[in-house]
């Protein structure tokens, strides 16, 4: 689990990658999805929004994230 440096840190690199897809792993388990600007919902800054690919919305804690990946979709750049 992150700690709060790590929190601000994971926060930093989300809001750099809006609208990207990416994976966070938890001690839950792996989601996917896209990160979504969070100023149009009502989320706490210690919470993340992915956007999923059947289009439903997931709220993850920044303290229970232990990593992101940063997932390049074939034919991006």
């Amino acid at each position: 689990m992150a700690n709060d440096l790590e929190s601000i840190r994971i926060r930093k690199l989300l809001l750099q990658s809006l609208n990207s897809k990416v994976e966070v792993v938890t001690n839950f388990g792996s989601i996917t999805g896209k990160v979504t600007q969070t100023q149009f919902f009502n989320v706490p800054l210690d919470y993340i929004v992915l956007k999923e690919s059947d289009e439903d919305f997931v709220y993850i804690p920044l303290f229970s994230i232990i990593s992101l990946i940063l997932i390049q979709e074939e034919g991006v750049f």
